[in-house]
């Protein structure tokens, strides 16, 4: 059910792929195989009091949001995509998938 949860996010308009990540930085869930949120575990080290890291890059933009339990859903969205829908699902999807944690 977990991964239905990761799955759901993705709507091809706001959110492009999607990912779960555990405390420790491995990928146990994505949508895509093209997307990599490993590459984030990085800039995650940089912020980790931060609950919401928003990354703008050329192609698309990247938010991340960590849990209490320490795991972290990446979506993906693209650039022309409406950023504060994409943000709606996400928080959303932080509450539905704690109980499969």
């Amino acid at each position: 059910m977990g991964n239905t949860v990761i799955a759901d996010l993705v709507d091809n308009e706001c959110i492009i792929s999607a990912a779960l990540m555990d405390a420790d930085g491995f990928t146990i869930e994505r949508t895509s195989n093209q997307f990599k949120p490993t590459a984030m575990n990085e800039i995650l080290d940089l912020n980790p009091d931060s609950d919401l890291i928003t990354l703008v890059g050329e192609n698309s933009t990247v938010i991340v949001s960590r849990s209490e339990t320490g795991h972290c859903i990446i979506i993906q969205c693209p650039n022309d995509g409406n950023l504060g829908k994409a943000r709606l699902k996400l928080t959303k999807a932080k509450v539905a998938i704690l109980p499969f944690l």
